[in-house]
């Protein structure tokens, strides 16, 4: 090229006519270059393409449609085999607690308890029972060893911490049925029916805490057990004697009060813990359709575990 070039100059010094030549030689010479390294630039491009070419192709490059599906086919399952663990993981499969006896404890206890135990509890009710201490737990669901997960609510019934004061309803003259009714609406308990002669039959004639009259009206403390005085008519009555088995002591009261009947003594197994919760499995008298007894007459009521 530089070659090329200095012909060129000397021609320009010697022949000034011929410039026209040369340069149209060197022209030349550059197209001629220009097209050998054209030619050497395709080559490269062919020989590039005949080795890819010559490459063995995958029968699996060749199907995308088929290459999908292998690839679906692996992913779902590890996707499907992640959300199971990860609900396994959320849902604590399999992690369970078993539910302490909450029976007993005070109200201020319970927040070390339910803390302990991963647990939690509502208190859903409160009752007034003179014959419990007040503020602790008497009943609760689910039951104790009940198996639940974490973070479980645990509802509670409870003693009320203070005794309230109620108005003692006017039942003077009522049914007993009626009597008992109002008297247990307001907080209070029915104790002994005694009954006297008179020619109102099954009606209230007086009532008393203790031996001690009291009047419609009257404050007292919620619970108090209020004993009744019932007319049985001018002739001996008699009612057949109820069945009370497998029921427990509220049930039982109830059924011996509207049979003009009392409670007589109770006695508990030895492995009785909760009494509200026993039930009766034993009754002296029995039941039957032809055992009878005065009305106002006790009935023993022995109870169990349920």
């Amino acid at each position: 090229m530089l070659t090329n070039i200095y012909v060129f100059i000397v021609c320009i010094y010697n022949n000034y006519n011929s410039i026209f030549i040369i340069t149209f030689a060197l022209n030349s010479r550059m197209e001629e270059e220009n097209k050998i390294q054209e030619d050497n630039q395709e080559e490269y491009k062919n020989q590039e393409t005949d080795f890819y070419e010559s490459k063995p192709k995958s029968f699996i490059s060749d199907k995308p449609l088929l290459k999908n599906f292998l690839l679906a086919s692996i992913t779902l399952p590890l996707l499907f085999f992640i959300y199971l663990k990860f609900l396994d993981i959320y849902t604590l499969h399999d992690r369970y607690i078993t539910v302490p006896d909450y029976s007993g404890y005070k109200l201020a206890q319970l927040d070390s308890i339910s803390e302990k135990n991963k647990l939690r509890y509502v208190i859903i009710d409160s009752i007034s029972d003179l014959n419990q201490p007040k503020g602790i737990v008497i009943n609760q669901e689910p039951k104790p060893k009940t198996k639940v997960k974490k973070k479980r609510r645990i509802y509670l019934t409870v003693t009320e911490t203070n005794t309230s004061i109620v108005q003692f309803p006017d039942v003077y003259d009522l049914t007993l049925r009626q009597a008992l009714r109002k008297i247990e609406i307001v907080g209070l308990k029915v104790g002994k029916l005694e009954y006297r002669s008179d020619i109102a039959t099954n009606k209230i004639l007086d009532f008393n805490v203790n031996g001690i009259s009291i009047y419609a009206n009257q404050e007292i403390l919620k619970g108090t057990v209020v004993n009744l005085v019932v007319g049985r008519g001018l002739s001996d009555e008699y009612v057949i004697v109820p069945d009370l088995i497998d029921l427990n002591r509220v049930a039982a009261h109830i059924v011996l009060k509207t049979s003009s009947l009392n409670i007589g003594t109770e006695f508990y197994d030895e492995n009785v813990v909760d009494s509200s919760n026993a039930v009766i499995y034993k009754q002296t008298p029995p039941y039957d359709n032809q055992n009878q007894l005065k009305l106002g007459s006790t009935i023993d009521i022995f109870f169990k575990n349920p």
